[in-house]
Parts: structure tokens; sequence; C-alpha cells
């Protein structure tokens, strides 16, 4: 069953790419990244044409930049502080 690895990155990258547009950022990169480390293993060990592989590395490289988006995206988001409702002044400003 050599195929059923490229078969998996297949279905992992196309899951990630709904997720994606789905917006569960968090979720595609996982995908992503689970995806390429697949295709990798494909790649490596498993007997494909050099086209086959050339291929294989070019998606590798679309979906790792993807995910290093997202990664930035989501750093970014955790990095903002949440809304505080604005308190009405002099408030809480003792002295």
């Amino acid at each position: 069953m050599a195929n059923n690895n490229l078969q998996k990155a297949i279905d992992l990258a196309s899951k990630a790419a709904e997720e994606d547009k789905a917006k569960n950022y968090e979720e595609a990169l996982r995908l992503y990244q689970h995806s390429v480390q697949y295709f990798l293993h494909v790649v490596k060990y498993e007997a494909q044409g050099d086209k086959a592989k050339q291929s294989i590395r070019a998606k590798c490289a679309e979906y790792l930049d993807r995910a290093e988006m997202l990664k930035e995206y989501l750093k970014k988001k955790e990095k903002a502080p949440p809304a505080k409702p604005v308190k009405e002044s002099g408030s809480d400003d003792k002295g």
C-alpha cells in the first residue's frame, strides 16, 4: 500500500484548505503541517518519478508558506490585548 501515504497527504491538504476557507486557522495550520510531513515521507521513502517528486515538493513549499502566514496571523492575534470596555474617566484613578 505504498500509495496510502500519498493519499493521506492529499486528504490532509484538502482538509487544511477547507478549514482555511472556513477561517479555522489553528486547525488549518495543524493540518497543513501534518500533510507536509506525509508528503515529505512519500518523497523520501516511496518510489516516485522525478516529476512527481518535483510537484510534491512544490506543493509542500506552498503549504509551508501558507502555514507560516497563519502562524504569524495567530501570533499577532494572541498578542493583541482583548478589547476592554472603556471605563468612564475618573472612575478608578485615585490620586
